[in-house]
């Protein structure tokens, strides 16, 4: 789980140079890939965080750094908005019901 702290924390400061530079959050093929990275990490690593944590199942300092995470992500989403990337998925954490039928099977489409 480091290794995806790491990666996301990474990709927050790079999203803040990346905003900062007047050049570079102009230039729309360089914030186009940005963009595809950014989605993956959020909608994978993150997730799989979050799923995780929610479970209790980061080790103590993971869940640490995890908290401190989810703070610079929210400080980093106007950023995100202003240069038209998909928003940090925070509060919508994924529960276990989700995704289920009653019957308890995970829906495939």
């Amino acid at each position: 789980m480091a290794g995806d702290l790491d990666v996301l924390f990474t990709h927050v400061e790079q999203l803040r140079q990346l905003a900062e530079d007047s050049d570079g959050a102009a230039d729309s093929a360089r914030v186009y890939d940005f963009s595809i990275r950014w989605g993956a990490v959020l909608h994978g690593r993150l997730l799989r965080l979050t799923y995780y944590d929610d479970r209790g199942a980061l080790a103590p300092a993971d869940h640490i750094r995890y908290t401190h995470l989810c703070a610079e992500l929210r400080d980093v989403a106007a950023l995100a908005d202003r240069l038209g990337l998909a928003p940090p998925p925070l509060g919508k954490k994924p529960t276990a019901e989700q995704g289920r039928t009653t019957s308890g099977r995970r829906h495939t489409t």
